[in-house]
């Protein structure tokens, strides 16, 4: 397993626009179990945590992909009615520009959490690893786009 430095994450994730950046609309869920903990992915392109979600594609609501980001992801189940709107997350100054090899971006996410009472879960190619984590002892290797909505999720449960 790969895990970036941070410097490398912060080349990756940056604060500024230097134009000629795509816009892309994304959405996470976070799941919370029942001791209110939150699950995380471990991404498998950076070795970094984040929350598990993912680009929206043509044709899909917001809440279709919430729902089928965490089939892929998870492989669990889980329905619109579960889905509890957290925010709109779009400020490039808070690591939501992303310097791929080929290309630049401006994430801009859909925040949900859901509660699950689901304690097994399968990951896809894009993690290592999913685990449950108290707030109070989040992982110190979190990928920006993560440390807002962590915090204001946090504030909500």
């Amino acid at each position: 397993m790969t895990i970036f430095t941070k410097e490398i994450i912060n080349k990756r994730y940056q604060t500024f626009i230097k134009g000629g950046e795509k816009i892309r609309l994304g959405v996470a869920v976070t799941l919370i179990n029942q001791n209110k903990e939150v699950l995380l992915e471990r991404r498998s392109d950076c070795g970094w945590w984040g929350i598990t979600g993912g680009g929206i594609e043509i044709g899909e609501t917001v809440e279709e992909c919430a729902i089928r980001e965490i089939k892929e992801e998870c492989n669990i189940e889980i329905t619109k009615k579960s889905l509890h709107l957290v925010d709109i997350y779009s400020n490039p100054k808070h690591g939501r520009v992303v310097q791929y090899p080929d290309n630049r971006i401006h994430l801009i996410d859909v925040i949900y959490f859901s509660k699950t009472n689901e304690t097994v879960f399968k990951t896809s190619e894009e993690s290592f690893e999913l685990k449950f984590f108290n707030f109070n002892n989040l992982p110190k290797l979190l990928i920006p786009p993560s440390i807002n909505p962590l915090t204001d999720i946090s504030k909500l449960i």
